[in-house]
């Protein structure tokens, strides 16, 4: 069914989609001035159905499900929805490390040789030539994020605006998609109307709303422990060096609990929430608690054999993990902390038995920098849905900043040209 949504919304509406593979997540927020954070208006839930690690398997079902969750969010913010900012994940994703350089001597308006302060239009040049790398028919460029440039000698320059130099280079993290997978996710989208913003990688958003900035001078692994993916990104001197996904997650825990138990799957994850920890060593070897089965009649269980049989699981999703996070090879001299999100972390004692188990800083990432429906959004699940809105609000501001910076160039430019066609 299309529903009709011939709307115009307000300047600063903001609306994230968050397609995971056990939930869909729609929030709709408009951005506070002062504060330059999202004020959540509201937002709406709805189990996932037609999704699988990130990509559209039944596009009826699928749509449905995402227009039961901008629909409640449509209703409790009182506002109309046409376009919003989408999460996206999946083995499809791929990431890679790339340089681009171009020559700042090339005008010889300062004289053949000479140096010249870099300008905007430089910088964007050379991000330009950082794209230009042969790519499949089938994959299309998703994000482009600088690392650092090089003037001439001079490495680790964050700005190089109004710097001096010869030559302009910049090492960036570049990230691909498959346009298949994500042309399915659009026509679920255009189904109901809406228009896709911007696509957004899981972990990037994640790390939005999670991800301090010194964690991210200093050197931090976040993973974002969804359903059934793990996003990894790696970050080092402010900037991302590495991102993965791993196909593992909170449900293949589920899967592991319905099968040795002998349970249905939507029990196994109650049992998972209410009765499951990390480790054996975390809970009482004497505790018990009755499972219930068919026909009403029930049995004990210790609560160590239901760590004994989530413990190997996570061991094996965090090894994954951990492993796609060391292909970023960084000069790091210790182990980088780890920033965990997503509702995979709400697993009782995670955060210990990670931190004792690869003997590292473990810190859970929850949601900052935003207001509004505080109580009901502040928890992990929600990171990656919040962090979309202020990947928007940042990418707006930077979009200001660029045309500023532009029109006050293009001012003199202008006044000059108006000036010498009025004299000729």
């Amino acid at each position: 069914m299309v529903i009709d949504r011939n709307y115009m919304t307000k300047n600063n509406q903001i609306t994230a989609l968050d397609l995971g593979s056990s939930k869909i997540c729609a929030i709709v927020a408009e951005m506070e001035e002062e504060q330059q954070q999202p004020r959540v208006l509201g937002f709406g839930l709805a189990a996932s159905e037609g999704i699988r690690r990130g990509s559209i398997v039944d596009v009826e079902k699928a749509t449905a499900a995402i227009n039961r969750a901008v629909s409640r969010a449509e209703e409790q913010s009182g506002r109309s929805v046409n376009t919003c900012y989408v999460g996206i994940t999946g083995d499809h994703i791929r990431g890679m490390n790339t340089v681009g350089r171009i020559s700042l001597i090339r005008d010889a308006r300062n004289g053949a040789g000479e140096i010249r302060e870099v300008e905007s239009a430089d910088v964007s040049q050379v991000l330009e030539h950082t794209r230009s790398i042969p790519l499949p028919p089938d994959r299309d460029i998703l994000h482009v994020i600088p690392q650092e440039y090089i003037v001439d000698q001079q490495s680790g320059v964050k700005n190089p605006c109004h710097l001096a130099g010869r030559r302009l280079e910049a090492r960036v993290h570049l990230t691909t998609y498959n346009t298949t997978i994500v042309s399915n996710i659009t026509r679920c989208l255009k189904n109901i109307n809406l228009d896709v913003e911007k696509l957004i990688l899981q972990s990037l958003a994640a790390a939005y709303s999670t991800v301090q900035n010194d964690e991210k001078e200093l050197g931090t692994v976040l993973l974002d422990f969804g359903a059934e993916t793990v996003d990894i990104a790696v970050f080092f001197r402010g900037s991302i060096y590495h991102t993965g996904v791993v196909q593992l997650g909170g449900a293949s825990v589920t899967n592991d609990l319905a099968y040795l138990l002998r349970i249905p799957l939507e029990q196994a994850e109650k049992l998972k929430i209410e009765h499951g920890f990390a480790s054996p060593t975390q809970v009482d070897k004497t505790a018990e608690f009755q499972l219930r089965e068919y026909g009403g009649s029930s049995r004990t269980v210790p609560y160590t054999l239901i760590a004994e049989y989530i413990e190997p699981r996570l061991e094996e999703i965090f090894e994954a993990a951990i492993h796609e996070a060391r292909k970023a090879d960084l000069p790091i001299n210790q182990k980088p902390g780890l920033v965990l999100t997503g509702g995979g972390v709400l697993q009782a004692g995670l955060q210990q038995y990670i931190e004792k188990r690869f003997k590292t800083s473990v810190r859970i990432g929850q949601p900052t920098g935003f207001s509004g429906c505080d109580e009901e959004l502040n928890s992990p699940i929600y990171s990656a849905a919040l962090g979309l809105l202020k990947f928007a609000i940042h990418e707006n501001q930077s979009t200001e900043q660029n045309t500023k910076a532009k029109g006050f160039l293009a001012r003199p430019i202008g006044w000059m040209k108006n000036l010498i066609e009025n004299v000729m």
